[in-house]
């Protein structure tokens, strides 16, 4: 079986990173996958000199990769596009629309006729009306958890992952607290660098990754804020709480607890447990391994053929 998977630009952001791993366990399932990378739709994402290393990451894990090239549309069974200016490309076979957000125009797909509409969130599987409901999945082999050792009792070192930079009074609450912070936007190999540090700051898969590698998560998107302007943030995850958060697939829209001021993150990064680690690791295992988002896109073609 052929599949096409329609990327728009060569970022490590979410939505390719979700479309690596999803590519790697359709290629191991004996898939032959494909992927275009076309952004000469979209006035907002861009092709990014300097970021090949993605595409040769892509390379590794499945058939063929086309940039900004000739694609013969006909051979594919299925085709898997994340954006709406992709619909109309004269794709043959199935068309299956993956939604990964409410809030950007492009992730809507309500006025648009596909095949097969997938949501990544239970909030955007029923805004947009979605056939199924398939999670963000982790390959947990990749992010491992035991080659690094036990985050500290006491947090030394902390990473923010997301492409929305450092607000200051992050870093300030951090540094007030003796807790080194380093920060990444896009990072060809962030496997080998999560386990460095005790705790992970991040929303939606960089959340979902660092869980996968056993360390405590403090879930917040600097982009997350009140009609006030304040800034809020989801708290740590919880083994009580994170289906709650998954629901919103961790995007910081589900607790909305404020974190606006250097106090208030002080006071929200001093709750950090040590032992979540290995709790998230088990949730990450049991409800969000790159094996179940893979025999979720089975059903799907199954049901499709």
């Amino acid at each position: 079986m052929n599949v096409l998977i329609i990327l728009a630009h060569n970022r490590f952001t979410g939505v390719n990173t979700w479309a690596y791993t999803l590519t790697k366990e359709l290629s191991s399932r004996g898939y032959t996958v494909d992927i275009e990378i076309d952004d000469i739709y979209l006035d907002d994402f861009t092709f990014v000199d300097g970021y090949e290393d993605f595409v040769k990451k892509l390379r590794g894990v499945c058939n063929d990769v086309f940039v900004r090239d000739f694609v013969d549309y006909s051979k594919y069974h299925f085709s898997i596009i994340s954006y709406n200016i992709h619909i109309d490309k004269p794709t043959s076979g199935k068309k299956i629309f993956v939604v990964h957000g409410t809030e950007t125009p492009t992730f809507d797909v309500r006025n648009y006729t596909v095949d097969y509409k997938i949501g990544t969130s239970k909030t955007n599987y029923e805004y947009m009306k979605c056939d199924k409901l398939i999670h963000n999945g982790i390959d947990i082999e990749e992010f491992s958890f035991e080659k690094w050792e036990q985050p500290n009792v006491k947090p030394k070192r902390a990473i923010l992952l997301s492409r929305y930079g450092l607000p200051h009074h992050l870093y300030y609450a951090c540094n007030t607290l003796g807790i080194e912070l380093d920060s990444v936007m896009f990072d060809t190999n962030i496997e080998e660098k999560i386990g460095l540090y005790d705790f992970v700051i991040s929303h939606g898969r960089g959340a979902y990754e660092s869980m996968a590698s056993g360390r405590p998560v403090l879930v917040y998107n600097p982009m997350i804020k009140d009609p006030k302007g304040k800034t809020l943030c989801d708290g740590w995850v919880k083994e009580e709480t994170f289906r709650q958060m998954l629901d919103r697939n961790c995007s910081g829209w589900s607790f909305r607890y404020d974190v606006g001021t250097i106090e208030k993150f002080k006071k929200m990064i001093s709750k950090y447990d040590y032992t979540d680690g290995g709790k998230n690791r088990r949730l990450v295992h049991n409800m969000l391994s790159s094996k179940n988002m893979g025999d979720g896109f089975e059903e799907g073609f199954n049901g499709l053929k």
